[in-house]
């Protein structure tokens, strides 16, 4: 399954995806821990599907990019946080000058990345991040899949292309990627029956 199958489903399911995912408090903290790190107001949200964080980084009145390669998905995030500027582009193709954003923001979008293309999605969200800037990533903890497509029933029974990580595996392939991890945990949902996230603050490295 490839990555614009993945593209696909999400422009089916982006407006129940947008009903499922309507509050950010979730991942508040996050968020308020991002605004503090982050030495500049111009980010860049990497995979930012229906703009549901888009909205607390317009309240928060930073300069504010989203990229999604899902036409769905940008429709309602341009809807839902009209301050925003979004742009239909891929993270395997990032159109930005070197060193354009202070920091970038990638919630539960590159876990859709195959996991022998991460270090080159990685290293090209490095070049256009300032010196010093910062990043959040968040992923999911592997289980017993490592990586591969996911029919998920709540969805239609439609897939996903997934990889899933170790705590410490993930924290290796961002050291070398140029990215230094300043804080990583994992975070677990409410619901028992969900996966776990890895959650990672990074800084660029020299």
């Amino acid at each position: 399954m490839k990555i614009d199958k993945t593209v696909q489903t999400y422009d089916r399911i982006a407006p129940q995806f947008h009903r499922a995912h309507l509050r950010p408090d979730f991942w508040r903290p996050e968020f308020n821990a991002f605004k503090r790190l982050v030495p500049g107001k111009k980010v860049i949200d990497i995979g930012c599907g229906t703009g549901r964080d888009a909205v607390l980084f317009t309240k928060a009145r930073f300069d504010y990019v989203g990229i999604d390669a899902s036409r769905g998905m940008l429709s309602v995030a341009r809807k839902r946080a009209r301050a925003g500027k979004f742009i239909l582009m891929s993270f395997y193709d990032l159109q930005f000058p070197a060193q354009t954003f202070d920091g970038f923001w990638a919630a539960a979008s590159l876990l859709h990345v195959p996991k022998k293309r991460i270090g080159t999605v990685l290293r090209a969200i490095r070049r256009i991040l300032k010196p010093h800037g910062i990043g959040f990533i968040r992923v999911k903890e592997k289980t017993r899949l490592e990586e591969g497509p996911l029919k998920e029933e709540k969805w239609g029974g439609i897939e996903r292309y997934f990889a899933f990580y170790a705590q410490t595996e993930f924290a290796g392939v961002l050291q070398r990627s140029g990215l230094r991890v300043i804080k990583s945990y994992t975070k677990r949902e409410n619901d028992p029956n969900r996966t776990n996230w890895l959650c990672y603050f990074v800084k660029k490295a020299p």
